[in-house]
C-alpha cells in the first residue's frame, strides 16, 4: 500500500517536499536578515520597529512576513495537493471497485489509504515545527519592543496547532471527494472548506479556549497592566462593562443605552463639575472602558487546546468518511 501510495503520489510529494525546503532556506535567510537589521538600526540609535527610520528592518519585517503567510498556507497545501485527490482519484479511475473485489472491507480500505499518507504528514509536520519554532522565536527576540509568540500572527505558524491543523485539512479534503465524487470539482469545494477553517479558528475561537485577562482602562487613557501582562501579551478587543460593585437600579439604562446616551455632546456638560464629560457621564452610570487580553504564559495552553480541537475534528471527519463510503454504491 505504501509503494502504491508513492508511485500515485510521487510528484505531489516532491512537490510538497521542494515547497517545505525553499521555506528552510528563506527561514534562515530572513532571521539573518533580522540580526543584520538590529545592527544596522542600534547604529543609527534608531528602534528595529521604526521601519520608517530603517531601512533594513522594513526590509527584513517584509521578507518575514512572506515567509510567515508561506507557512501557514503549508497545511492548505497539505489538503489540497495530498488529501482531496486521496479518494476522489480512485472514484474517478475505479480503482476502489478493484480494491474492493479482493476481498478488503471498505472500512479498512479507506483507513489503510489515510494512513498511508497521514503518517508523514504528521511526522514531516512535527519535524517542521520544530524548525518553525526556532525561526519564531528568533524573529521575535529580533524585534526589540515587537509583540510576542502569543500573538495570531505567531500562533498561526507555530507550536504544535498547525500539526494538527494539517491532518485536520488532509482529513476534510478527503471528505469532500468521497462527498462530491468527481475529480476536479472536490478542488473548488476544498479550496472554501479550508479558508472557512483557516479564517475561523483564530478570529472567533482561539482567544477563548483560555481564560482572558480583563483590565479596566483609565476614562483618560492610562492603564497600568498586571503583571500577568508585563510580556507582550495578545490584545483581543475592549469594550465597556459595569463597575464591579456598582448598584444598578431597577431603571438603569442598558449598557448599549448608556453609551448612546453620553455620546450624545449635548449632556457633557451636565457632568464637567465631575470631571470631562464623556468619561465623567459613563463613570457616573456605573460604566468602564476595558481592555481584554491573552497573557504570554497562555500560548502552551492554546496551542495544546486548538490542537487538541482539531484532533477531535479529523476523528469526526475520519468517522463521517467511512460512514459515507460503506453507504457508497459501487
Amino acid at each position: 500500500m505504501t509503494w502504491i501510495t508513492w508511485r500515485r503520489y510521487r510528484v505531489r510529494i516532491i512537490s510538497l517536499g521542494l515547497y517545505v525546503v525553499a521555506l528552510i532556506v528563506f527561514m534562515v535567510l530572513t532571521q539573518h536578515a533580522f540580526q543584520n537589521a538590529a545592527v544596522v538600526c542600534s547604529r543609527l540609535h534608531v528602534d528595529i520597529n521604526q521601519g520608517d527610520y530603517c531601512n533594513a528592518a522594513s526590509l527584513a519585517k517584509s521578507h518575514g512576513s512572506l515567509v510567515e503567510t508561506a507557512i501557514a498556507l503549508l497545511p492548505f497545501f497539505i489538503g489540497l495537493v495530498l488529501g482531496t485527490p486521496l479518494v476522489a482519484n480512485e472514484f474517478e479511475r475505479k480503482t476502489n471497485r478493484l480494491a474492493w473485489s479482493q476481498g478488503v472491507t471498505r472500512t479498512r480500505w479507506l483507513v489503510r489509504t489515510w494512513l498511508t499518507l497521514a503518517i508523514p504528514t504528521v511526522v514531516v509536520m512535527s519535524l517542521f515545527a520544530l524548525i518553525v519554532q526556532w525561526w519564531a522565536t528568533h524573529i521575535v527576540t529580533s524585534i526589540s519592543s515587537g509583540g510576542g509568540l502569543i500573538e495570531p500572527a505567531q500562533m498561526r505558524i507555530s507550536g504544535v496547532a498547525p500539526i494538527a491543523l494539517a491532518l485536520l485539512l488532509l482529513t476534510l479534503g478527503m471528505l469532500i471527494g468521497i462527498i462530491v465524487r468527481r475529480f476536479f470539482s472536490p478542488y473548488a469545494t476544498s479550496v472554501v472548506a479550508f479558508f472557512v477553517v483557516m479564517g475561523v479558528m483564530p478570529t472567533l475561537v482561539l482567544s477563548s479556549l483560555a481564560a482572558k485577562i480583563v483590565v479596566p482602562t483609565s476614562p483618560y487613557g492610562i492603564t497600568k497592566l498586571p503583571n500577568a501582562l508585563r510580556s507582550r501579551p495578545w490584545f483581543i478587543s475592549s469594550g465597556y462593562r459595569r463597575i464591579p460593585g456598582f448598584h444598578v437600579g431597577t431603571h438603569a439604562r442598558s449598557v448599549s443605552a448608556v453609551i448612546q446616551y453620553c455620546s450624545n455632546t449635548a449632556n457633557w456638560m451636565k457632568y464637567n463639575n465631575i470631571g470631562k464629560g464623556y468619561p465623567a457621564c459613563m463613570l457616573a452610570h456605573g460604566l468602564q472602558v476595558i481592555s481584554i487580553y491573552q497573557p504570554a504564559s497562555h500560548y502552551w495552553i492554546l496551542q495544546w487546546r486548538e490542537a487538541g480541537l482539531y484532533v477531535a475534528a479529523t476523528g469526526v471527519l475520519l468517522s463521517l468518511s467511512i460512514w459515507s463510503i460503506r453507504r457508497w454504491s459501487a
